[in-house]
């Protein structure tokens, strides 16, 4: 009978000891013990971009935890959310709030200063972020500008490839 248990116990050793050198173990201990999961860490290296057919760099990201298509564009002095974007990710924007005047391709327009929570792009995560909110139709695409790009470690263009350094 002891012989039996001393069995036991070292094949369970010997399965603890390969579960954990797989990391197996650590994934499966918060279900086995009834412990919340830890969050997953966001991956902190740099985000790597390729131009698209028309050489502008688009980025998926999010604003305060919604999903939000970015245009890169550092000729943009603050990120710019369309209007229609505001509306989608919970932003409210008072018609009043418009008081910015802003310069754009279709002439001067006035905006709504708003201060995001975070912005996220890949593993960058930067908080209180200065955007303008565009009037409904004066946007057709979010732009990720220099309130957020100014506060990476770096931004480089090699070719058709930028890379954002957090």
């Amino acid at each position: 009978m002891l012989a039996r248990v001393v069995i036991l116990a070292a094949v369970v050793l010997v399965a603890v000891g390969a579960l954990s050198g797989s990391g197996l173990l650590e994934r499966l201990a918060p279900a086995l013990t009834g412990a919340a999961a830890p969050e997953p860490t966001p991956e902190r290296g740099p985000v790597v971009l390729e131009a698209d057919a028309s050489g502008h760099y688009l980025v998926d990201g999010s604003v305060d935890g919604r999903p939000v298509r970015f245009v890169v564009d550092t000729g943009a002095t603050r990120v710019a959310l369309s209007a229609e974007t505001a509306r989608r990710i919970g932003l409210s924007v008072d018609r009043s709030a418009f008081t910015a005047l802003t310069r754009t391709a279709n002439g001067t327009v006035s905006a709504a200063p708003v201060r995001l929570g975070e912005v996220r792009v890949g593993g960058v995560r930067i908080a209180d972020v200065d955007a303008l909110v565009m009037p409904e139709g004066a946007l057709g695409v979010d732009l990720l500008g220099m309130s957020f790009l100014s506060r990476l470690g770096g931004i480089r263009v090699s070719g058709r490839q930028m890379v954002l350094s957090p």
